[in-house]
């Protein structure tokens, strides 16, 4: 009987997609375990084998529409099948009908299936998907990457350096107008001069918003939606924890074979935390709250193909060692796009570090279907008061956005202020192994 495909469970977290790509058309032969279409997820580009081999008999949701998990996109056949009644004759079929060899000409969605599905090669030119989809998303033609893999295949390392290199070379000049010759003078103070824009007006760059940054970009929009967002800020001084650091790093980094930075001590600190606090871990589902007893904390990372949170999961039964470790390998394979769908789903609580990037304070939007997000910022040498007295202290400033019609303000500012107490006590958090 006909084989349904089908959008697969792609984690708790994830209820959609995006059909990405189809690499058949309807009619090709399909092997099986061959990929037959692409998922995308604010999280990860997911490629769908086909469960038995057959043909593509029909494409039920075209590309860039977005579609719950469980539903049915497409229809492979077995040879001498046909499709169920009400399904419509697949396309191949469309374009070969008719009688006396007369081919009847293909509708405009048969065309374009036809122009996007590029199989495994653009030309004499070899490409996977994941090369394909990023020349979608950067708008490029395979024939003007140069090609570094074995039998001139393009590599996804050939698009990104592309990429960097076409955004890092200097803009054409602008033609320049023609030079106006002054007015004969007069009486009337001058004014300034008009300002002229360039011959064809001011130079744009439109590129469409597609794959994973749309899909992001709904996401986001959807948690302001669903979770009213409201933060809260406190201050936490970093100075033992800096100096203990400072101390042990070395040693930690051979024990760990990674450098520890300062976020394990704030997943351990959020954990322990999050214990006190019980709803901060929770989520909605319908009208229920569900309470989790477990602690799988995501870590935001940023990449140039949109930020993604890898998950340590049961942070709480490790060290802040383990934890170093953990993160260094889910950041480095995070940027190289190859983490799995599992290391990406089922976080209970994110953690965002701006201040890598210089920032000093700001609200971050929740990870759903989580109920709040902590943002950590640049570490700072400040004056404060400490006993009377002006000292110069590691200071930094803490946010956390959380789902206000679960958690209530002064539960979240004394989760807040908790996880400050642990980190000014760096060796609580280092001697609490659960």
């Amino acid at each position: 009987m006909p084989t349904p495909i089908v959008v697969p469970q792609m984690g708790e977290s994830v209820v959609e997609g995006t059909v990405g790509h189809w690499m058949k058309s309807e009619g090709d032969p399909i092997a099986k375990d061959e990929t037959v279409v692409e998922i995308m997820t604010d999280k990860i580009n997911v490629e769908l084998p086909a469960v038995e081999a057959g043909i593509l008999g029909k494409i039920l949701v075209p590309e860039g529409t977005v579609v719950a998990v469980g539903a049915e996109i497409g229809i492979i056949l077995a040879p001498g099948e046909s499709l169920p009644s009400g399904t419509g004759a697949p396309r191949s079929a469309v374009a070969h009908a008719g009688d006396g060899g007369r081919v009847a000409s293909p509708s405009p969605a048969v065309v374009t299936t036809a122009a996007t599905a590029t199989g495994d090669s653009d030309g004499e030119r070899k490409s996977s998907p994941v090369v394909r989809r990023l020349l979608r998303e950067y708008n490029l033609s395979l024939q003007e990457i140069p090609a570094s893999g074995a039998g001139g295949r393009v590599t996804k390392e050939d698009v990104l350096n592309y990429v960097r290199e076409r955004s890092s070379a200097p803009a054409a000049r602008a033609p320049q107008p023609a030079p106006v010759q002054p007015a004969a003078p007069s009486r009337i103070t001058p004014t300034a001069p008009a300002i002229r824009p360039p011959v064809g007006g001011e130079p744009v760059e439109r590129v469409p918003l597609a794959g994973v940054r749309k899909v992001i970009a709904e996401h986001m929009v959807r948690s302001k939606q669903v979770s009213p967002h409201v933060m809260s800020m406190d201050e936490v001084d970093l100075t033992e924890l800096v100096r203990v650091r400072e101390a042990k790093k070395d040693a930690w980094k051979t024990a760990a074979g990674a450098n520890v930075t300062y976020m394990p001590f704030f997943v351990k600190a959020v954990v322990s935390a999050l214990k006190e606090f019980p709803a901060i871990n929770a989520s909605v589902e319908g009208d229920q709250i569900v309470y989790r007893k477990y602690y799988h904390i995501g870590v935001a990372v940023a990449r140039d193909q949109g930020l993604i949170v890898p998950v340590v999961k049961f942070a709480d039964q490790k060290s802040i060692v383990e934890i170093a470790r953990e993160l260094a390998d889910l950041s480095d394979r995070a940027r190289r796009d190859a983490l799995t769908l599992p290391e990406i789903t089922g976080s209970t609580f994110t953690l965002t570090n701006a201040g890598m990037f210089g920032a000093l304070a700001s609200t971050p939007i929740i990870n759903q279907p989580e109920l709040a997000i902590l943002g950590m910022h640049q570490i700072q040498k400040r004056p404060v008061v400490r006993n009377n007295q002006i000292v110069i202290r590691d200071m930094m400033y803490l946010t956390v956005s959380f789902d206000h019609r679960i958690i209530d303000g002064h539960v979240a500012v004394q989760f807040l202020r908790r996880i400050c107490e642990w980190l000014e006590n760096p060796y609580d958090v280092l001697l609490t192994v659960a």
